[in-house]
């Protein structure tokens, strides 16, 4: 009896595989207008073929003449990465393959992308010569010497996990998130991502445990000086961390503030064209996926932004998906309140070192006050 009733639908099936197999054949993702394949994958061709040919070596091959061709399926996970969920990715002629190949596609190349992608373009190590290529080029940009990076924390929101966990993800302001922390260089390449903390977890948190905190702090034990990141408010004053003063009262603390704005605004600007590039990142409802595959999402769109700006690969101006206008406010108040808030939760030189203070207050009095030049 069942196999009576089941009949229809296999032979459904099967004609819906053969429909696509000659979509598939007829119709391949390259062969787009360079507008059009822009607008879909969220990358040039250029950038798509350098993609392709550094992860398809990497891939194990299947042998079937049925196999969906590597150039359909990466097609298939860019798409995904455009914010086109997997039931659009199925019904997309382009690349032609079910909503559930469409989910193991998305599954098999994240994986493979985080073995053999993620680590070469995504690396906060410099050699000698390449800091010192970036903290001139920080200077140039906002007369602070010695900068190497700036850092932040930001909240890209996902659909409440149906986890025991869940709670761990709900931020302050009522919904889920992952709260990633990234560095970012003057040319907006990602020097690290860590999107593995749930948004229940403040800034400084997330940045007090991390690598990077481990990694630059050696650096300063072992006898390093002259090397900052730049932070807002949010994170705790450090020997290689400078934060803004929360409430300014001299001329050289404010010029200080207004230099550390410049480069936070360089951070911004990272954010703001990874999330543009990748609008899976910024949905109004949230991510469709579980926190672990979320984390995953986050770093692969930080390594492929990375590949971006080294081949030069903009977004076209009229293609450019602006963060949500809530978002982009939340933004704006959080970094009001960073700088002027009376009062707050957290007071970034509350219980800070005077050592702390004096290296501080050492950099502040050494720029350059451009309203008195």
């Amino acid at each position: 009896m069942f196999m009576f009733f089941n009949a229809p639908y296999e032979e459904y099936e099967e004609e819906l595989r053969v429909k696509r197999r000659r979509l598939r054949d007829a119709n391949t993702p390259i062969d787009l207008p360079e507008e059009e394949f822009m607008k879909e994958y969220r990358v040039s061709k250029k950038v798509f073929m350098t993609i392709f040919n550094e992860v398809t070596p990497k891939i194990k091959r299947k042998h079937r003449t049925t196999a969906i061709p590597e150039i359909t399926r990466l097609a298939c996970f860019l798409s995904a990465l455009a914010g086109n969920y997997q039931s659009r990715v199925g019904n997309n002629s382009n690349t032609a393959v079910s909503q559930a190949m469409a989910s193991k596609i998305v599954g098999d190349y994240l994986e493979i992308f985080e073995d053999h992608f993620c680590d070469k373009w995504i690396n906060l190590e410099m050699t000698e010569q390449e800091e010192n290529k970036v903290k001139l080029k920080f200077y140039n940009e906002t007369e602070v010497p010695s900068i190497i990076g700036c850092v932040d924390c930001t909240h890209i929101a996902i659909q409440c996990p149906r986890l025991d966990t869940s709670h761990v993800y709900r931020n302050d302001t009522g919904g889920f998130s992952i709260n990633a922390l990234i560095i970012c260089d003057v040319d907006l390449m990602v020097r690290y991502i860590d999107a593995r903390n749930p948004g229940e977890n403040d800034d400084d948190f997330v940045w007090q445990k991390s690598d990077p905190n481990l990694y630059f702090k050696s650096k300063y034990d072992a006898g390093k000086r002259n090397f900052w990141l730049i932070g807002d408010t949010d994170f705790k004053l450090q020997p290689y961390l400078m934060t803004p003063y929360r409430e300014p009262v001299e001329s050289y603390e404010v010029n200080y503030n207004e230099k550390c704005l410049k480069a936070q605004s360089i951070m911004e600007k990272c954010l703001n064209a990874i999330e543009s590039r990748f609008p899976v990142l910024t949905h109004p409802k949230g991510m469709h996926y579980l926190p672990e595959k979320a984390t995953k999402i986050i770093n692969v769109c930080c390594a492929i932004h990375n590949a971006c700006v080294f081949y030069k690969d903009d977004l076209p101006k009229s293609d450019k998906t602006f963060l949500n206008v809530d978002k982009q406010k939340q933004r704006d108040i959080d970094d009001s309140e960073s700088y002027d808030s009376d009062v707050s939760e957290f007071n970034n030189e509350m219980g800070v070192p005077n050592e702390l203070l004096r290296i501080r207050e050492k950099l502040a009095k050494s720029l350059r006050d451009e309203k008195c030049v």
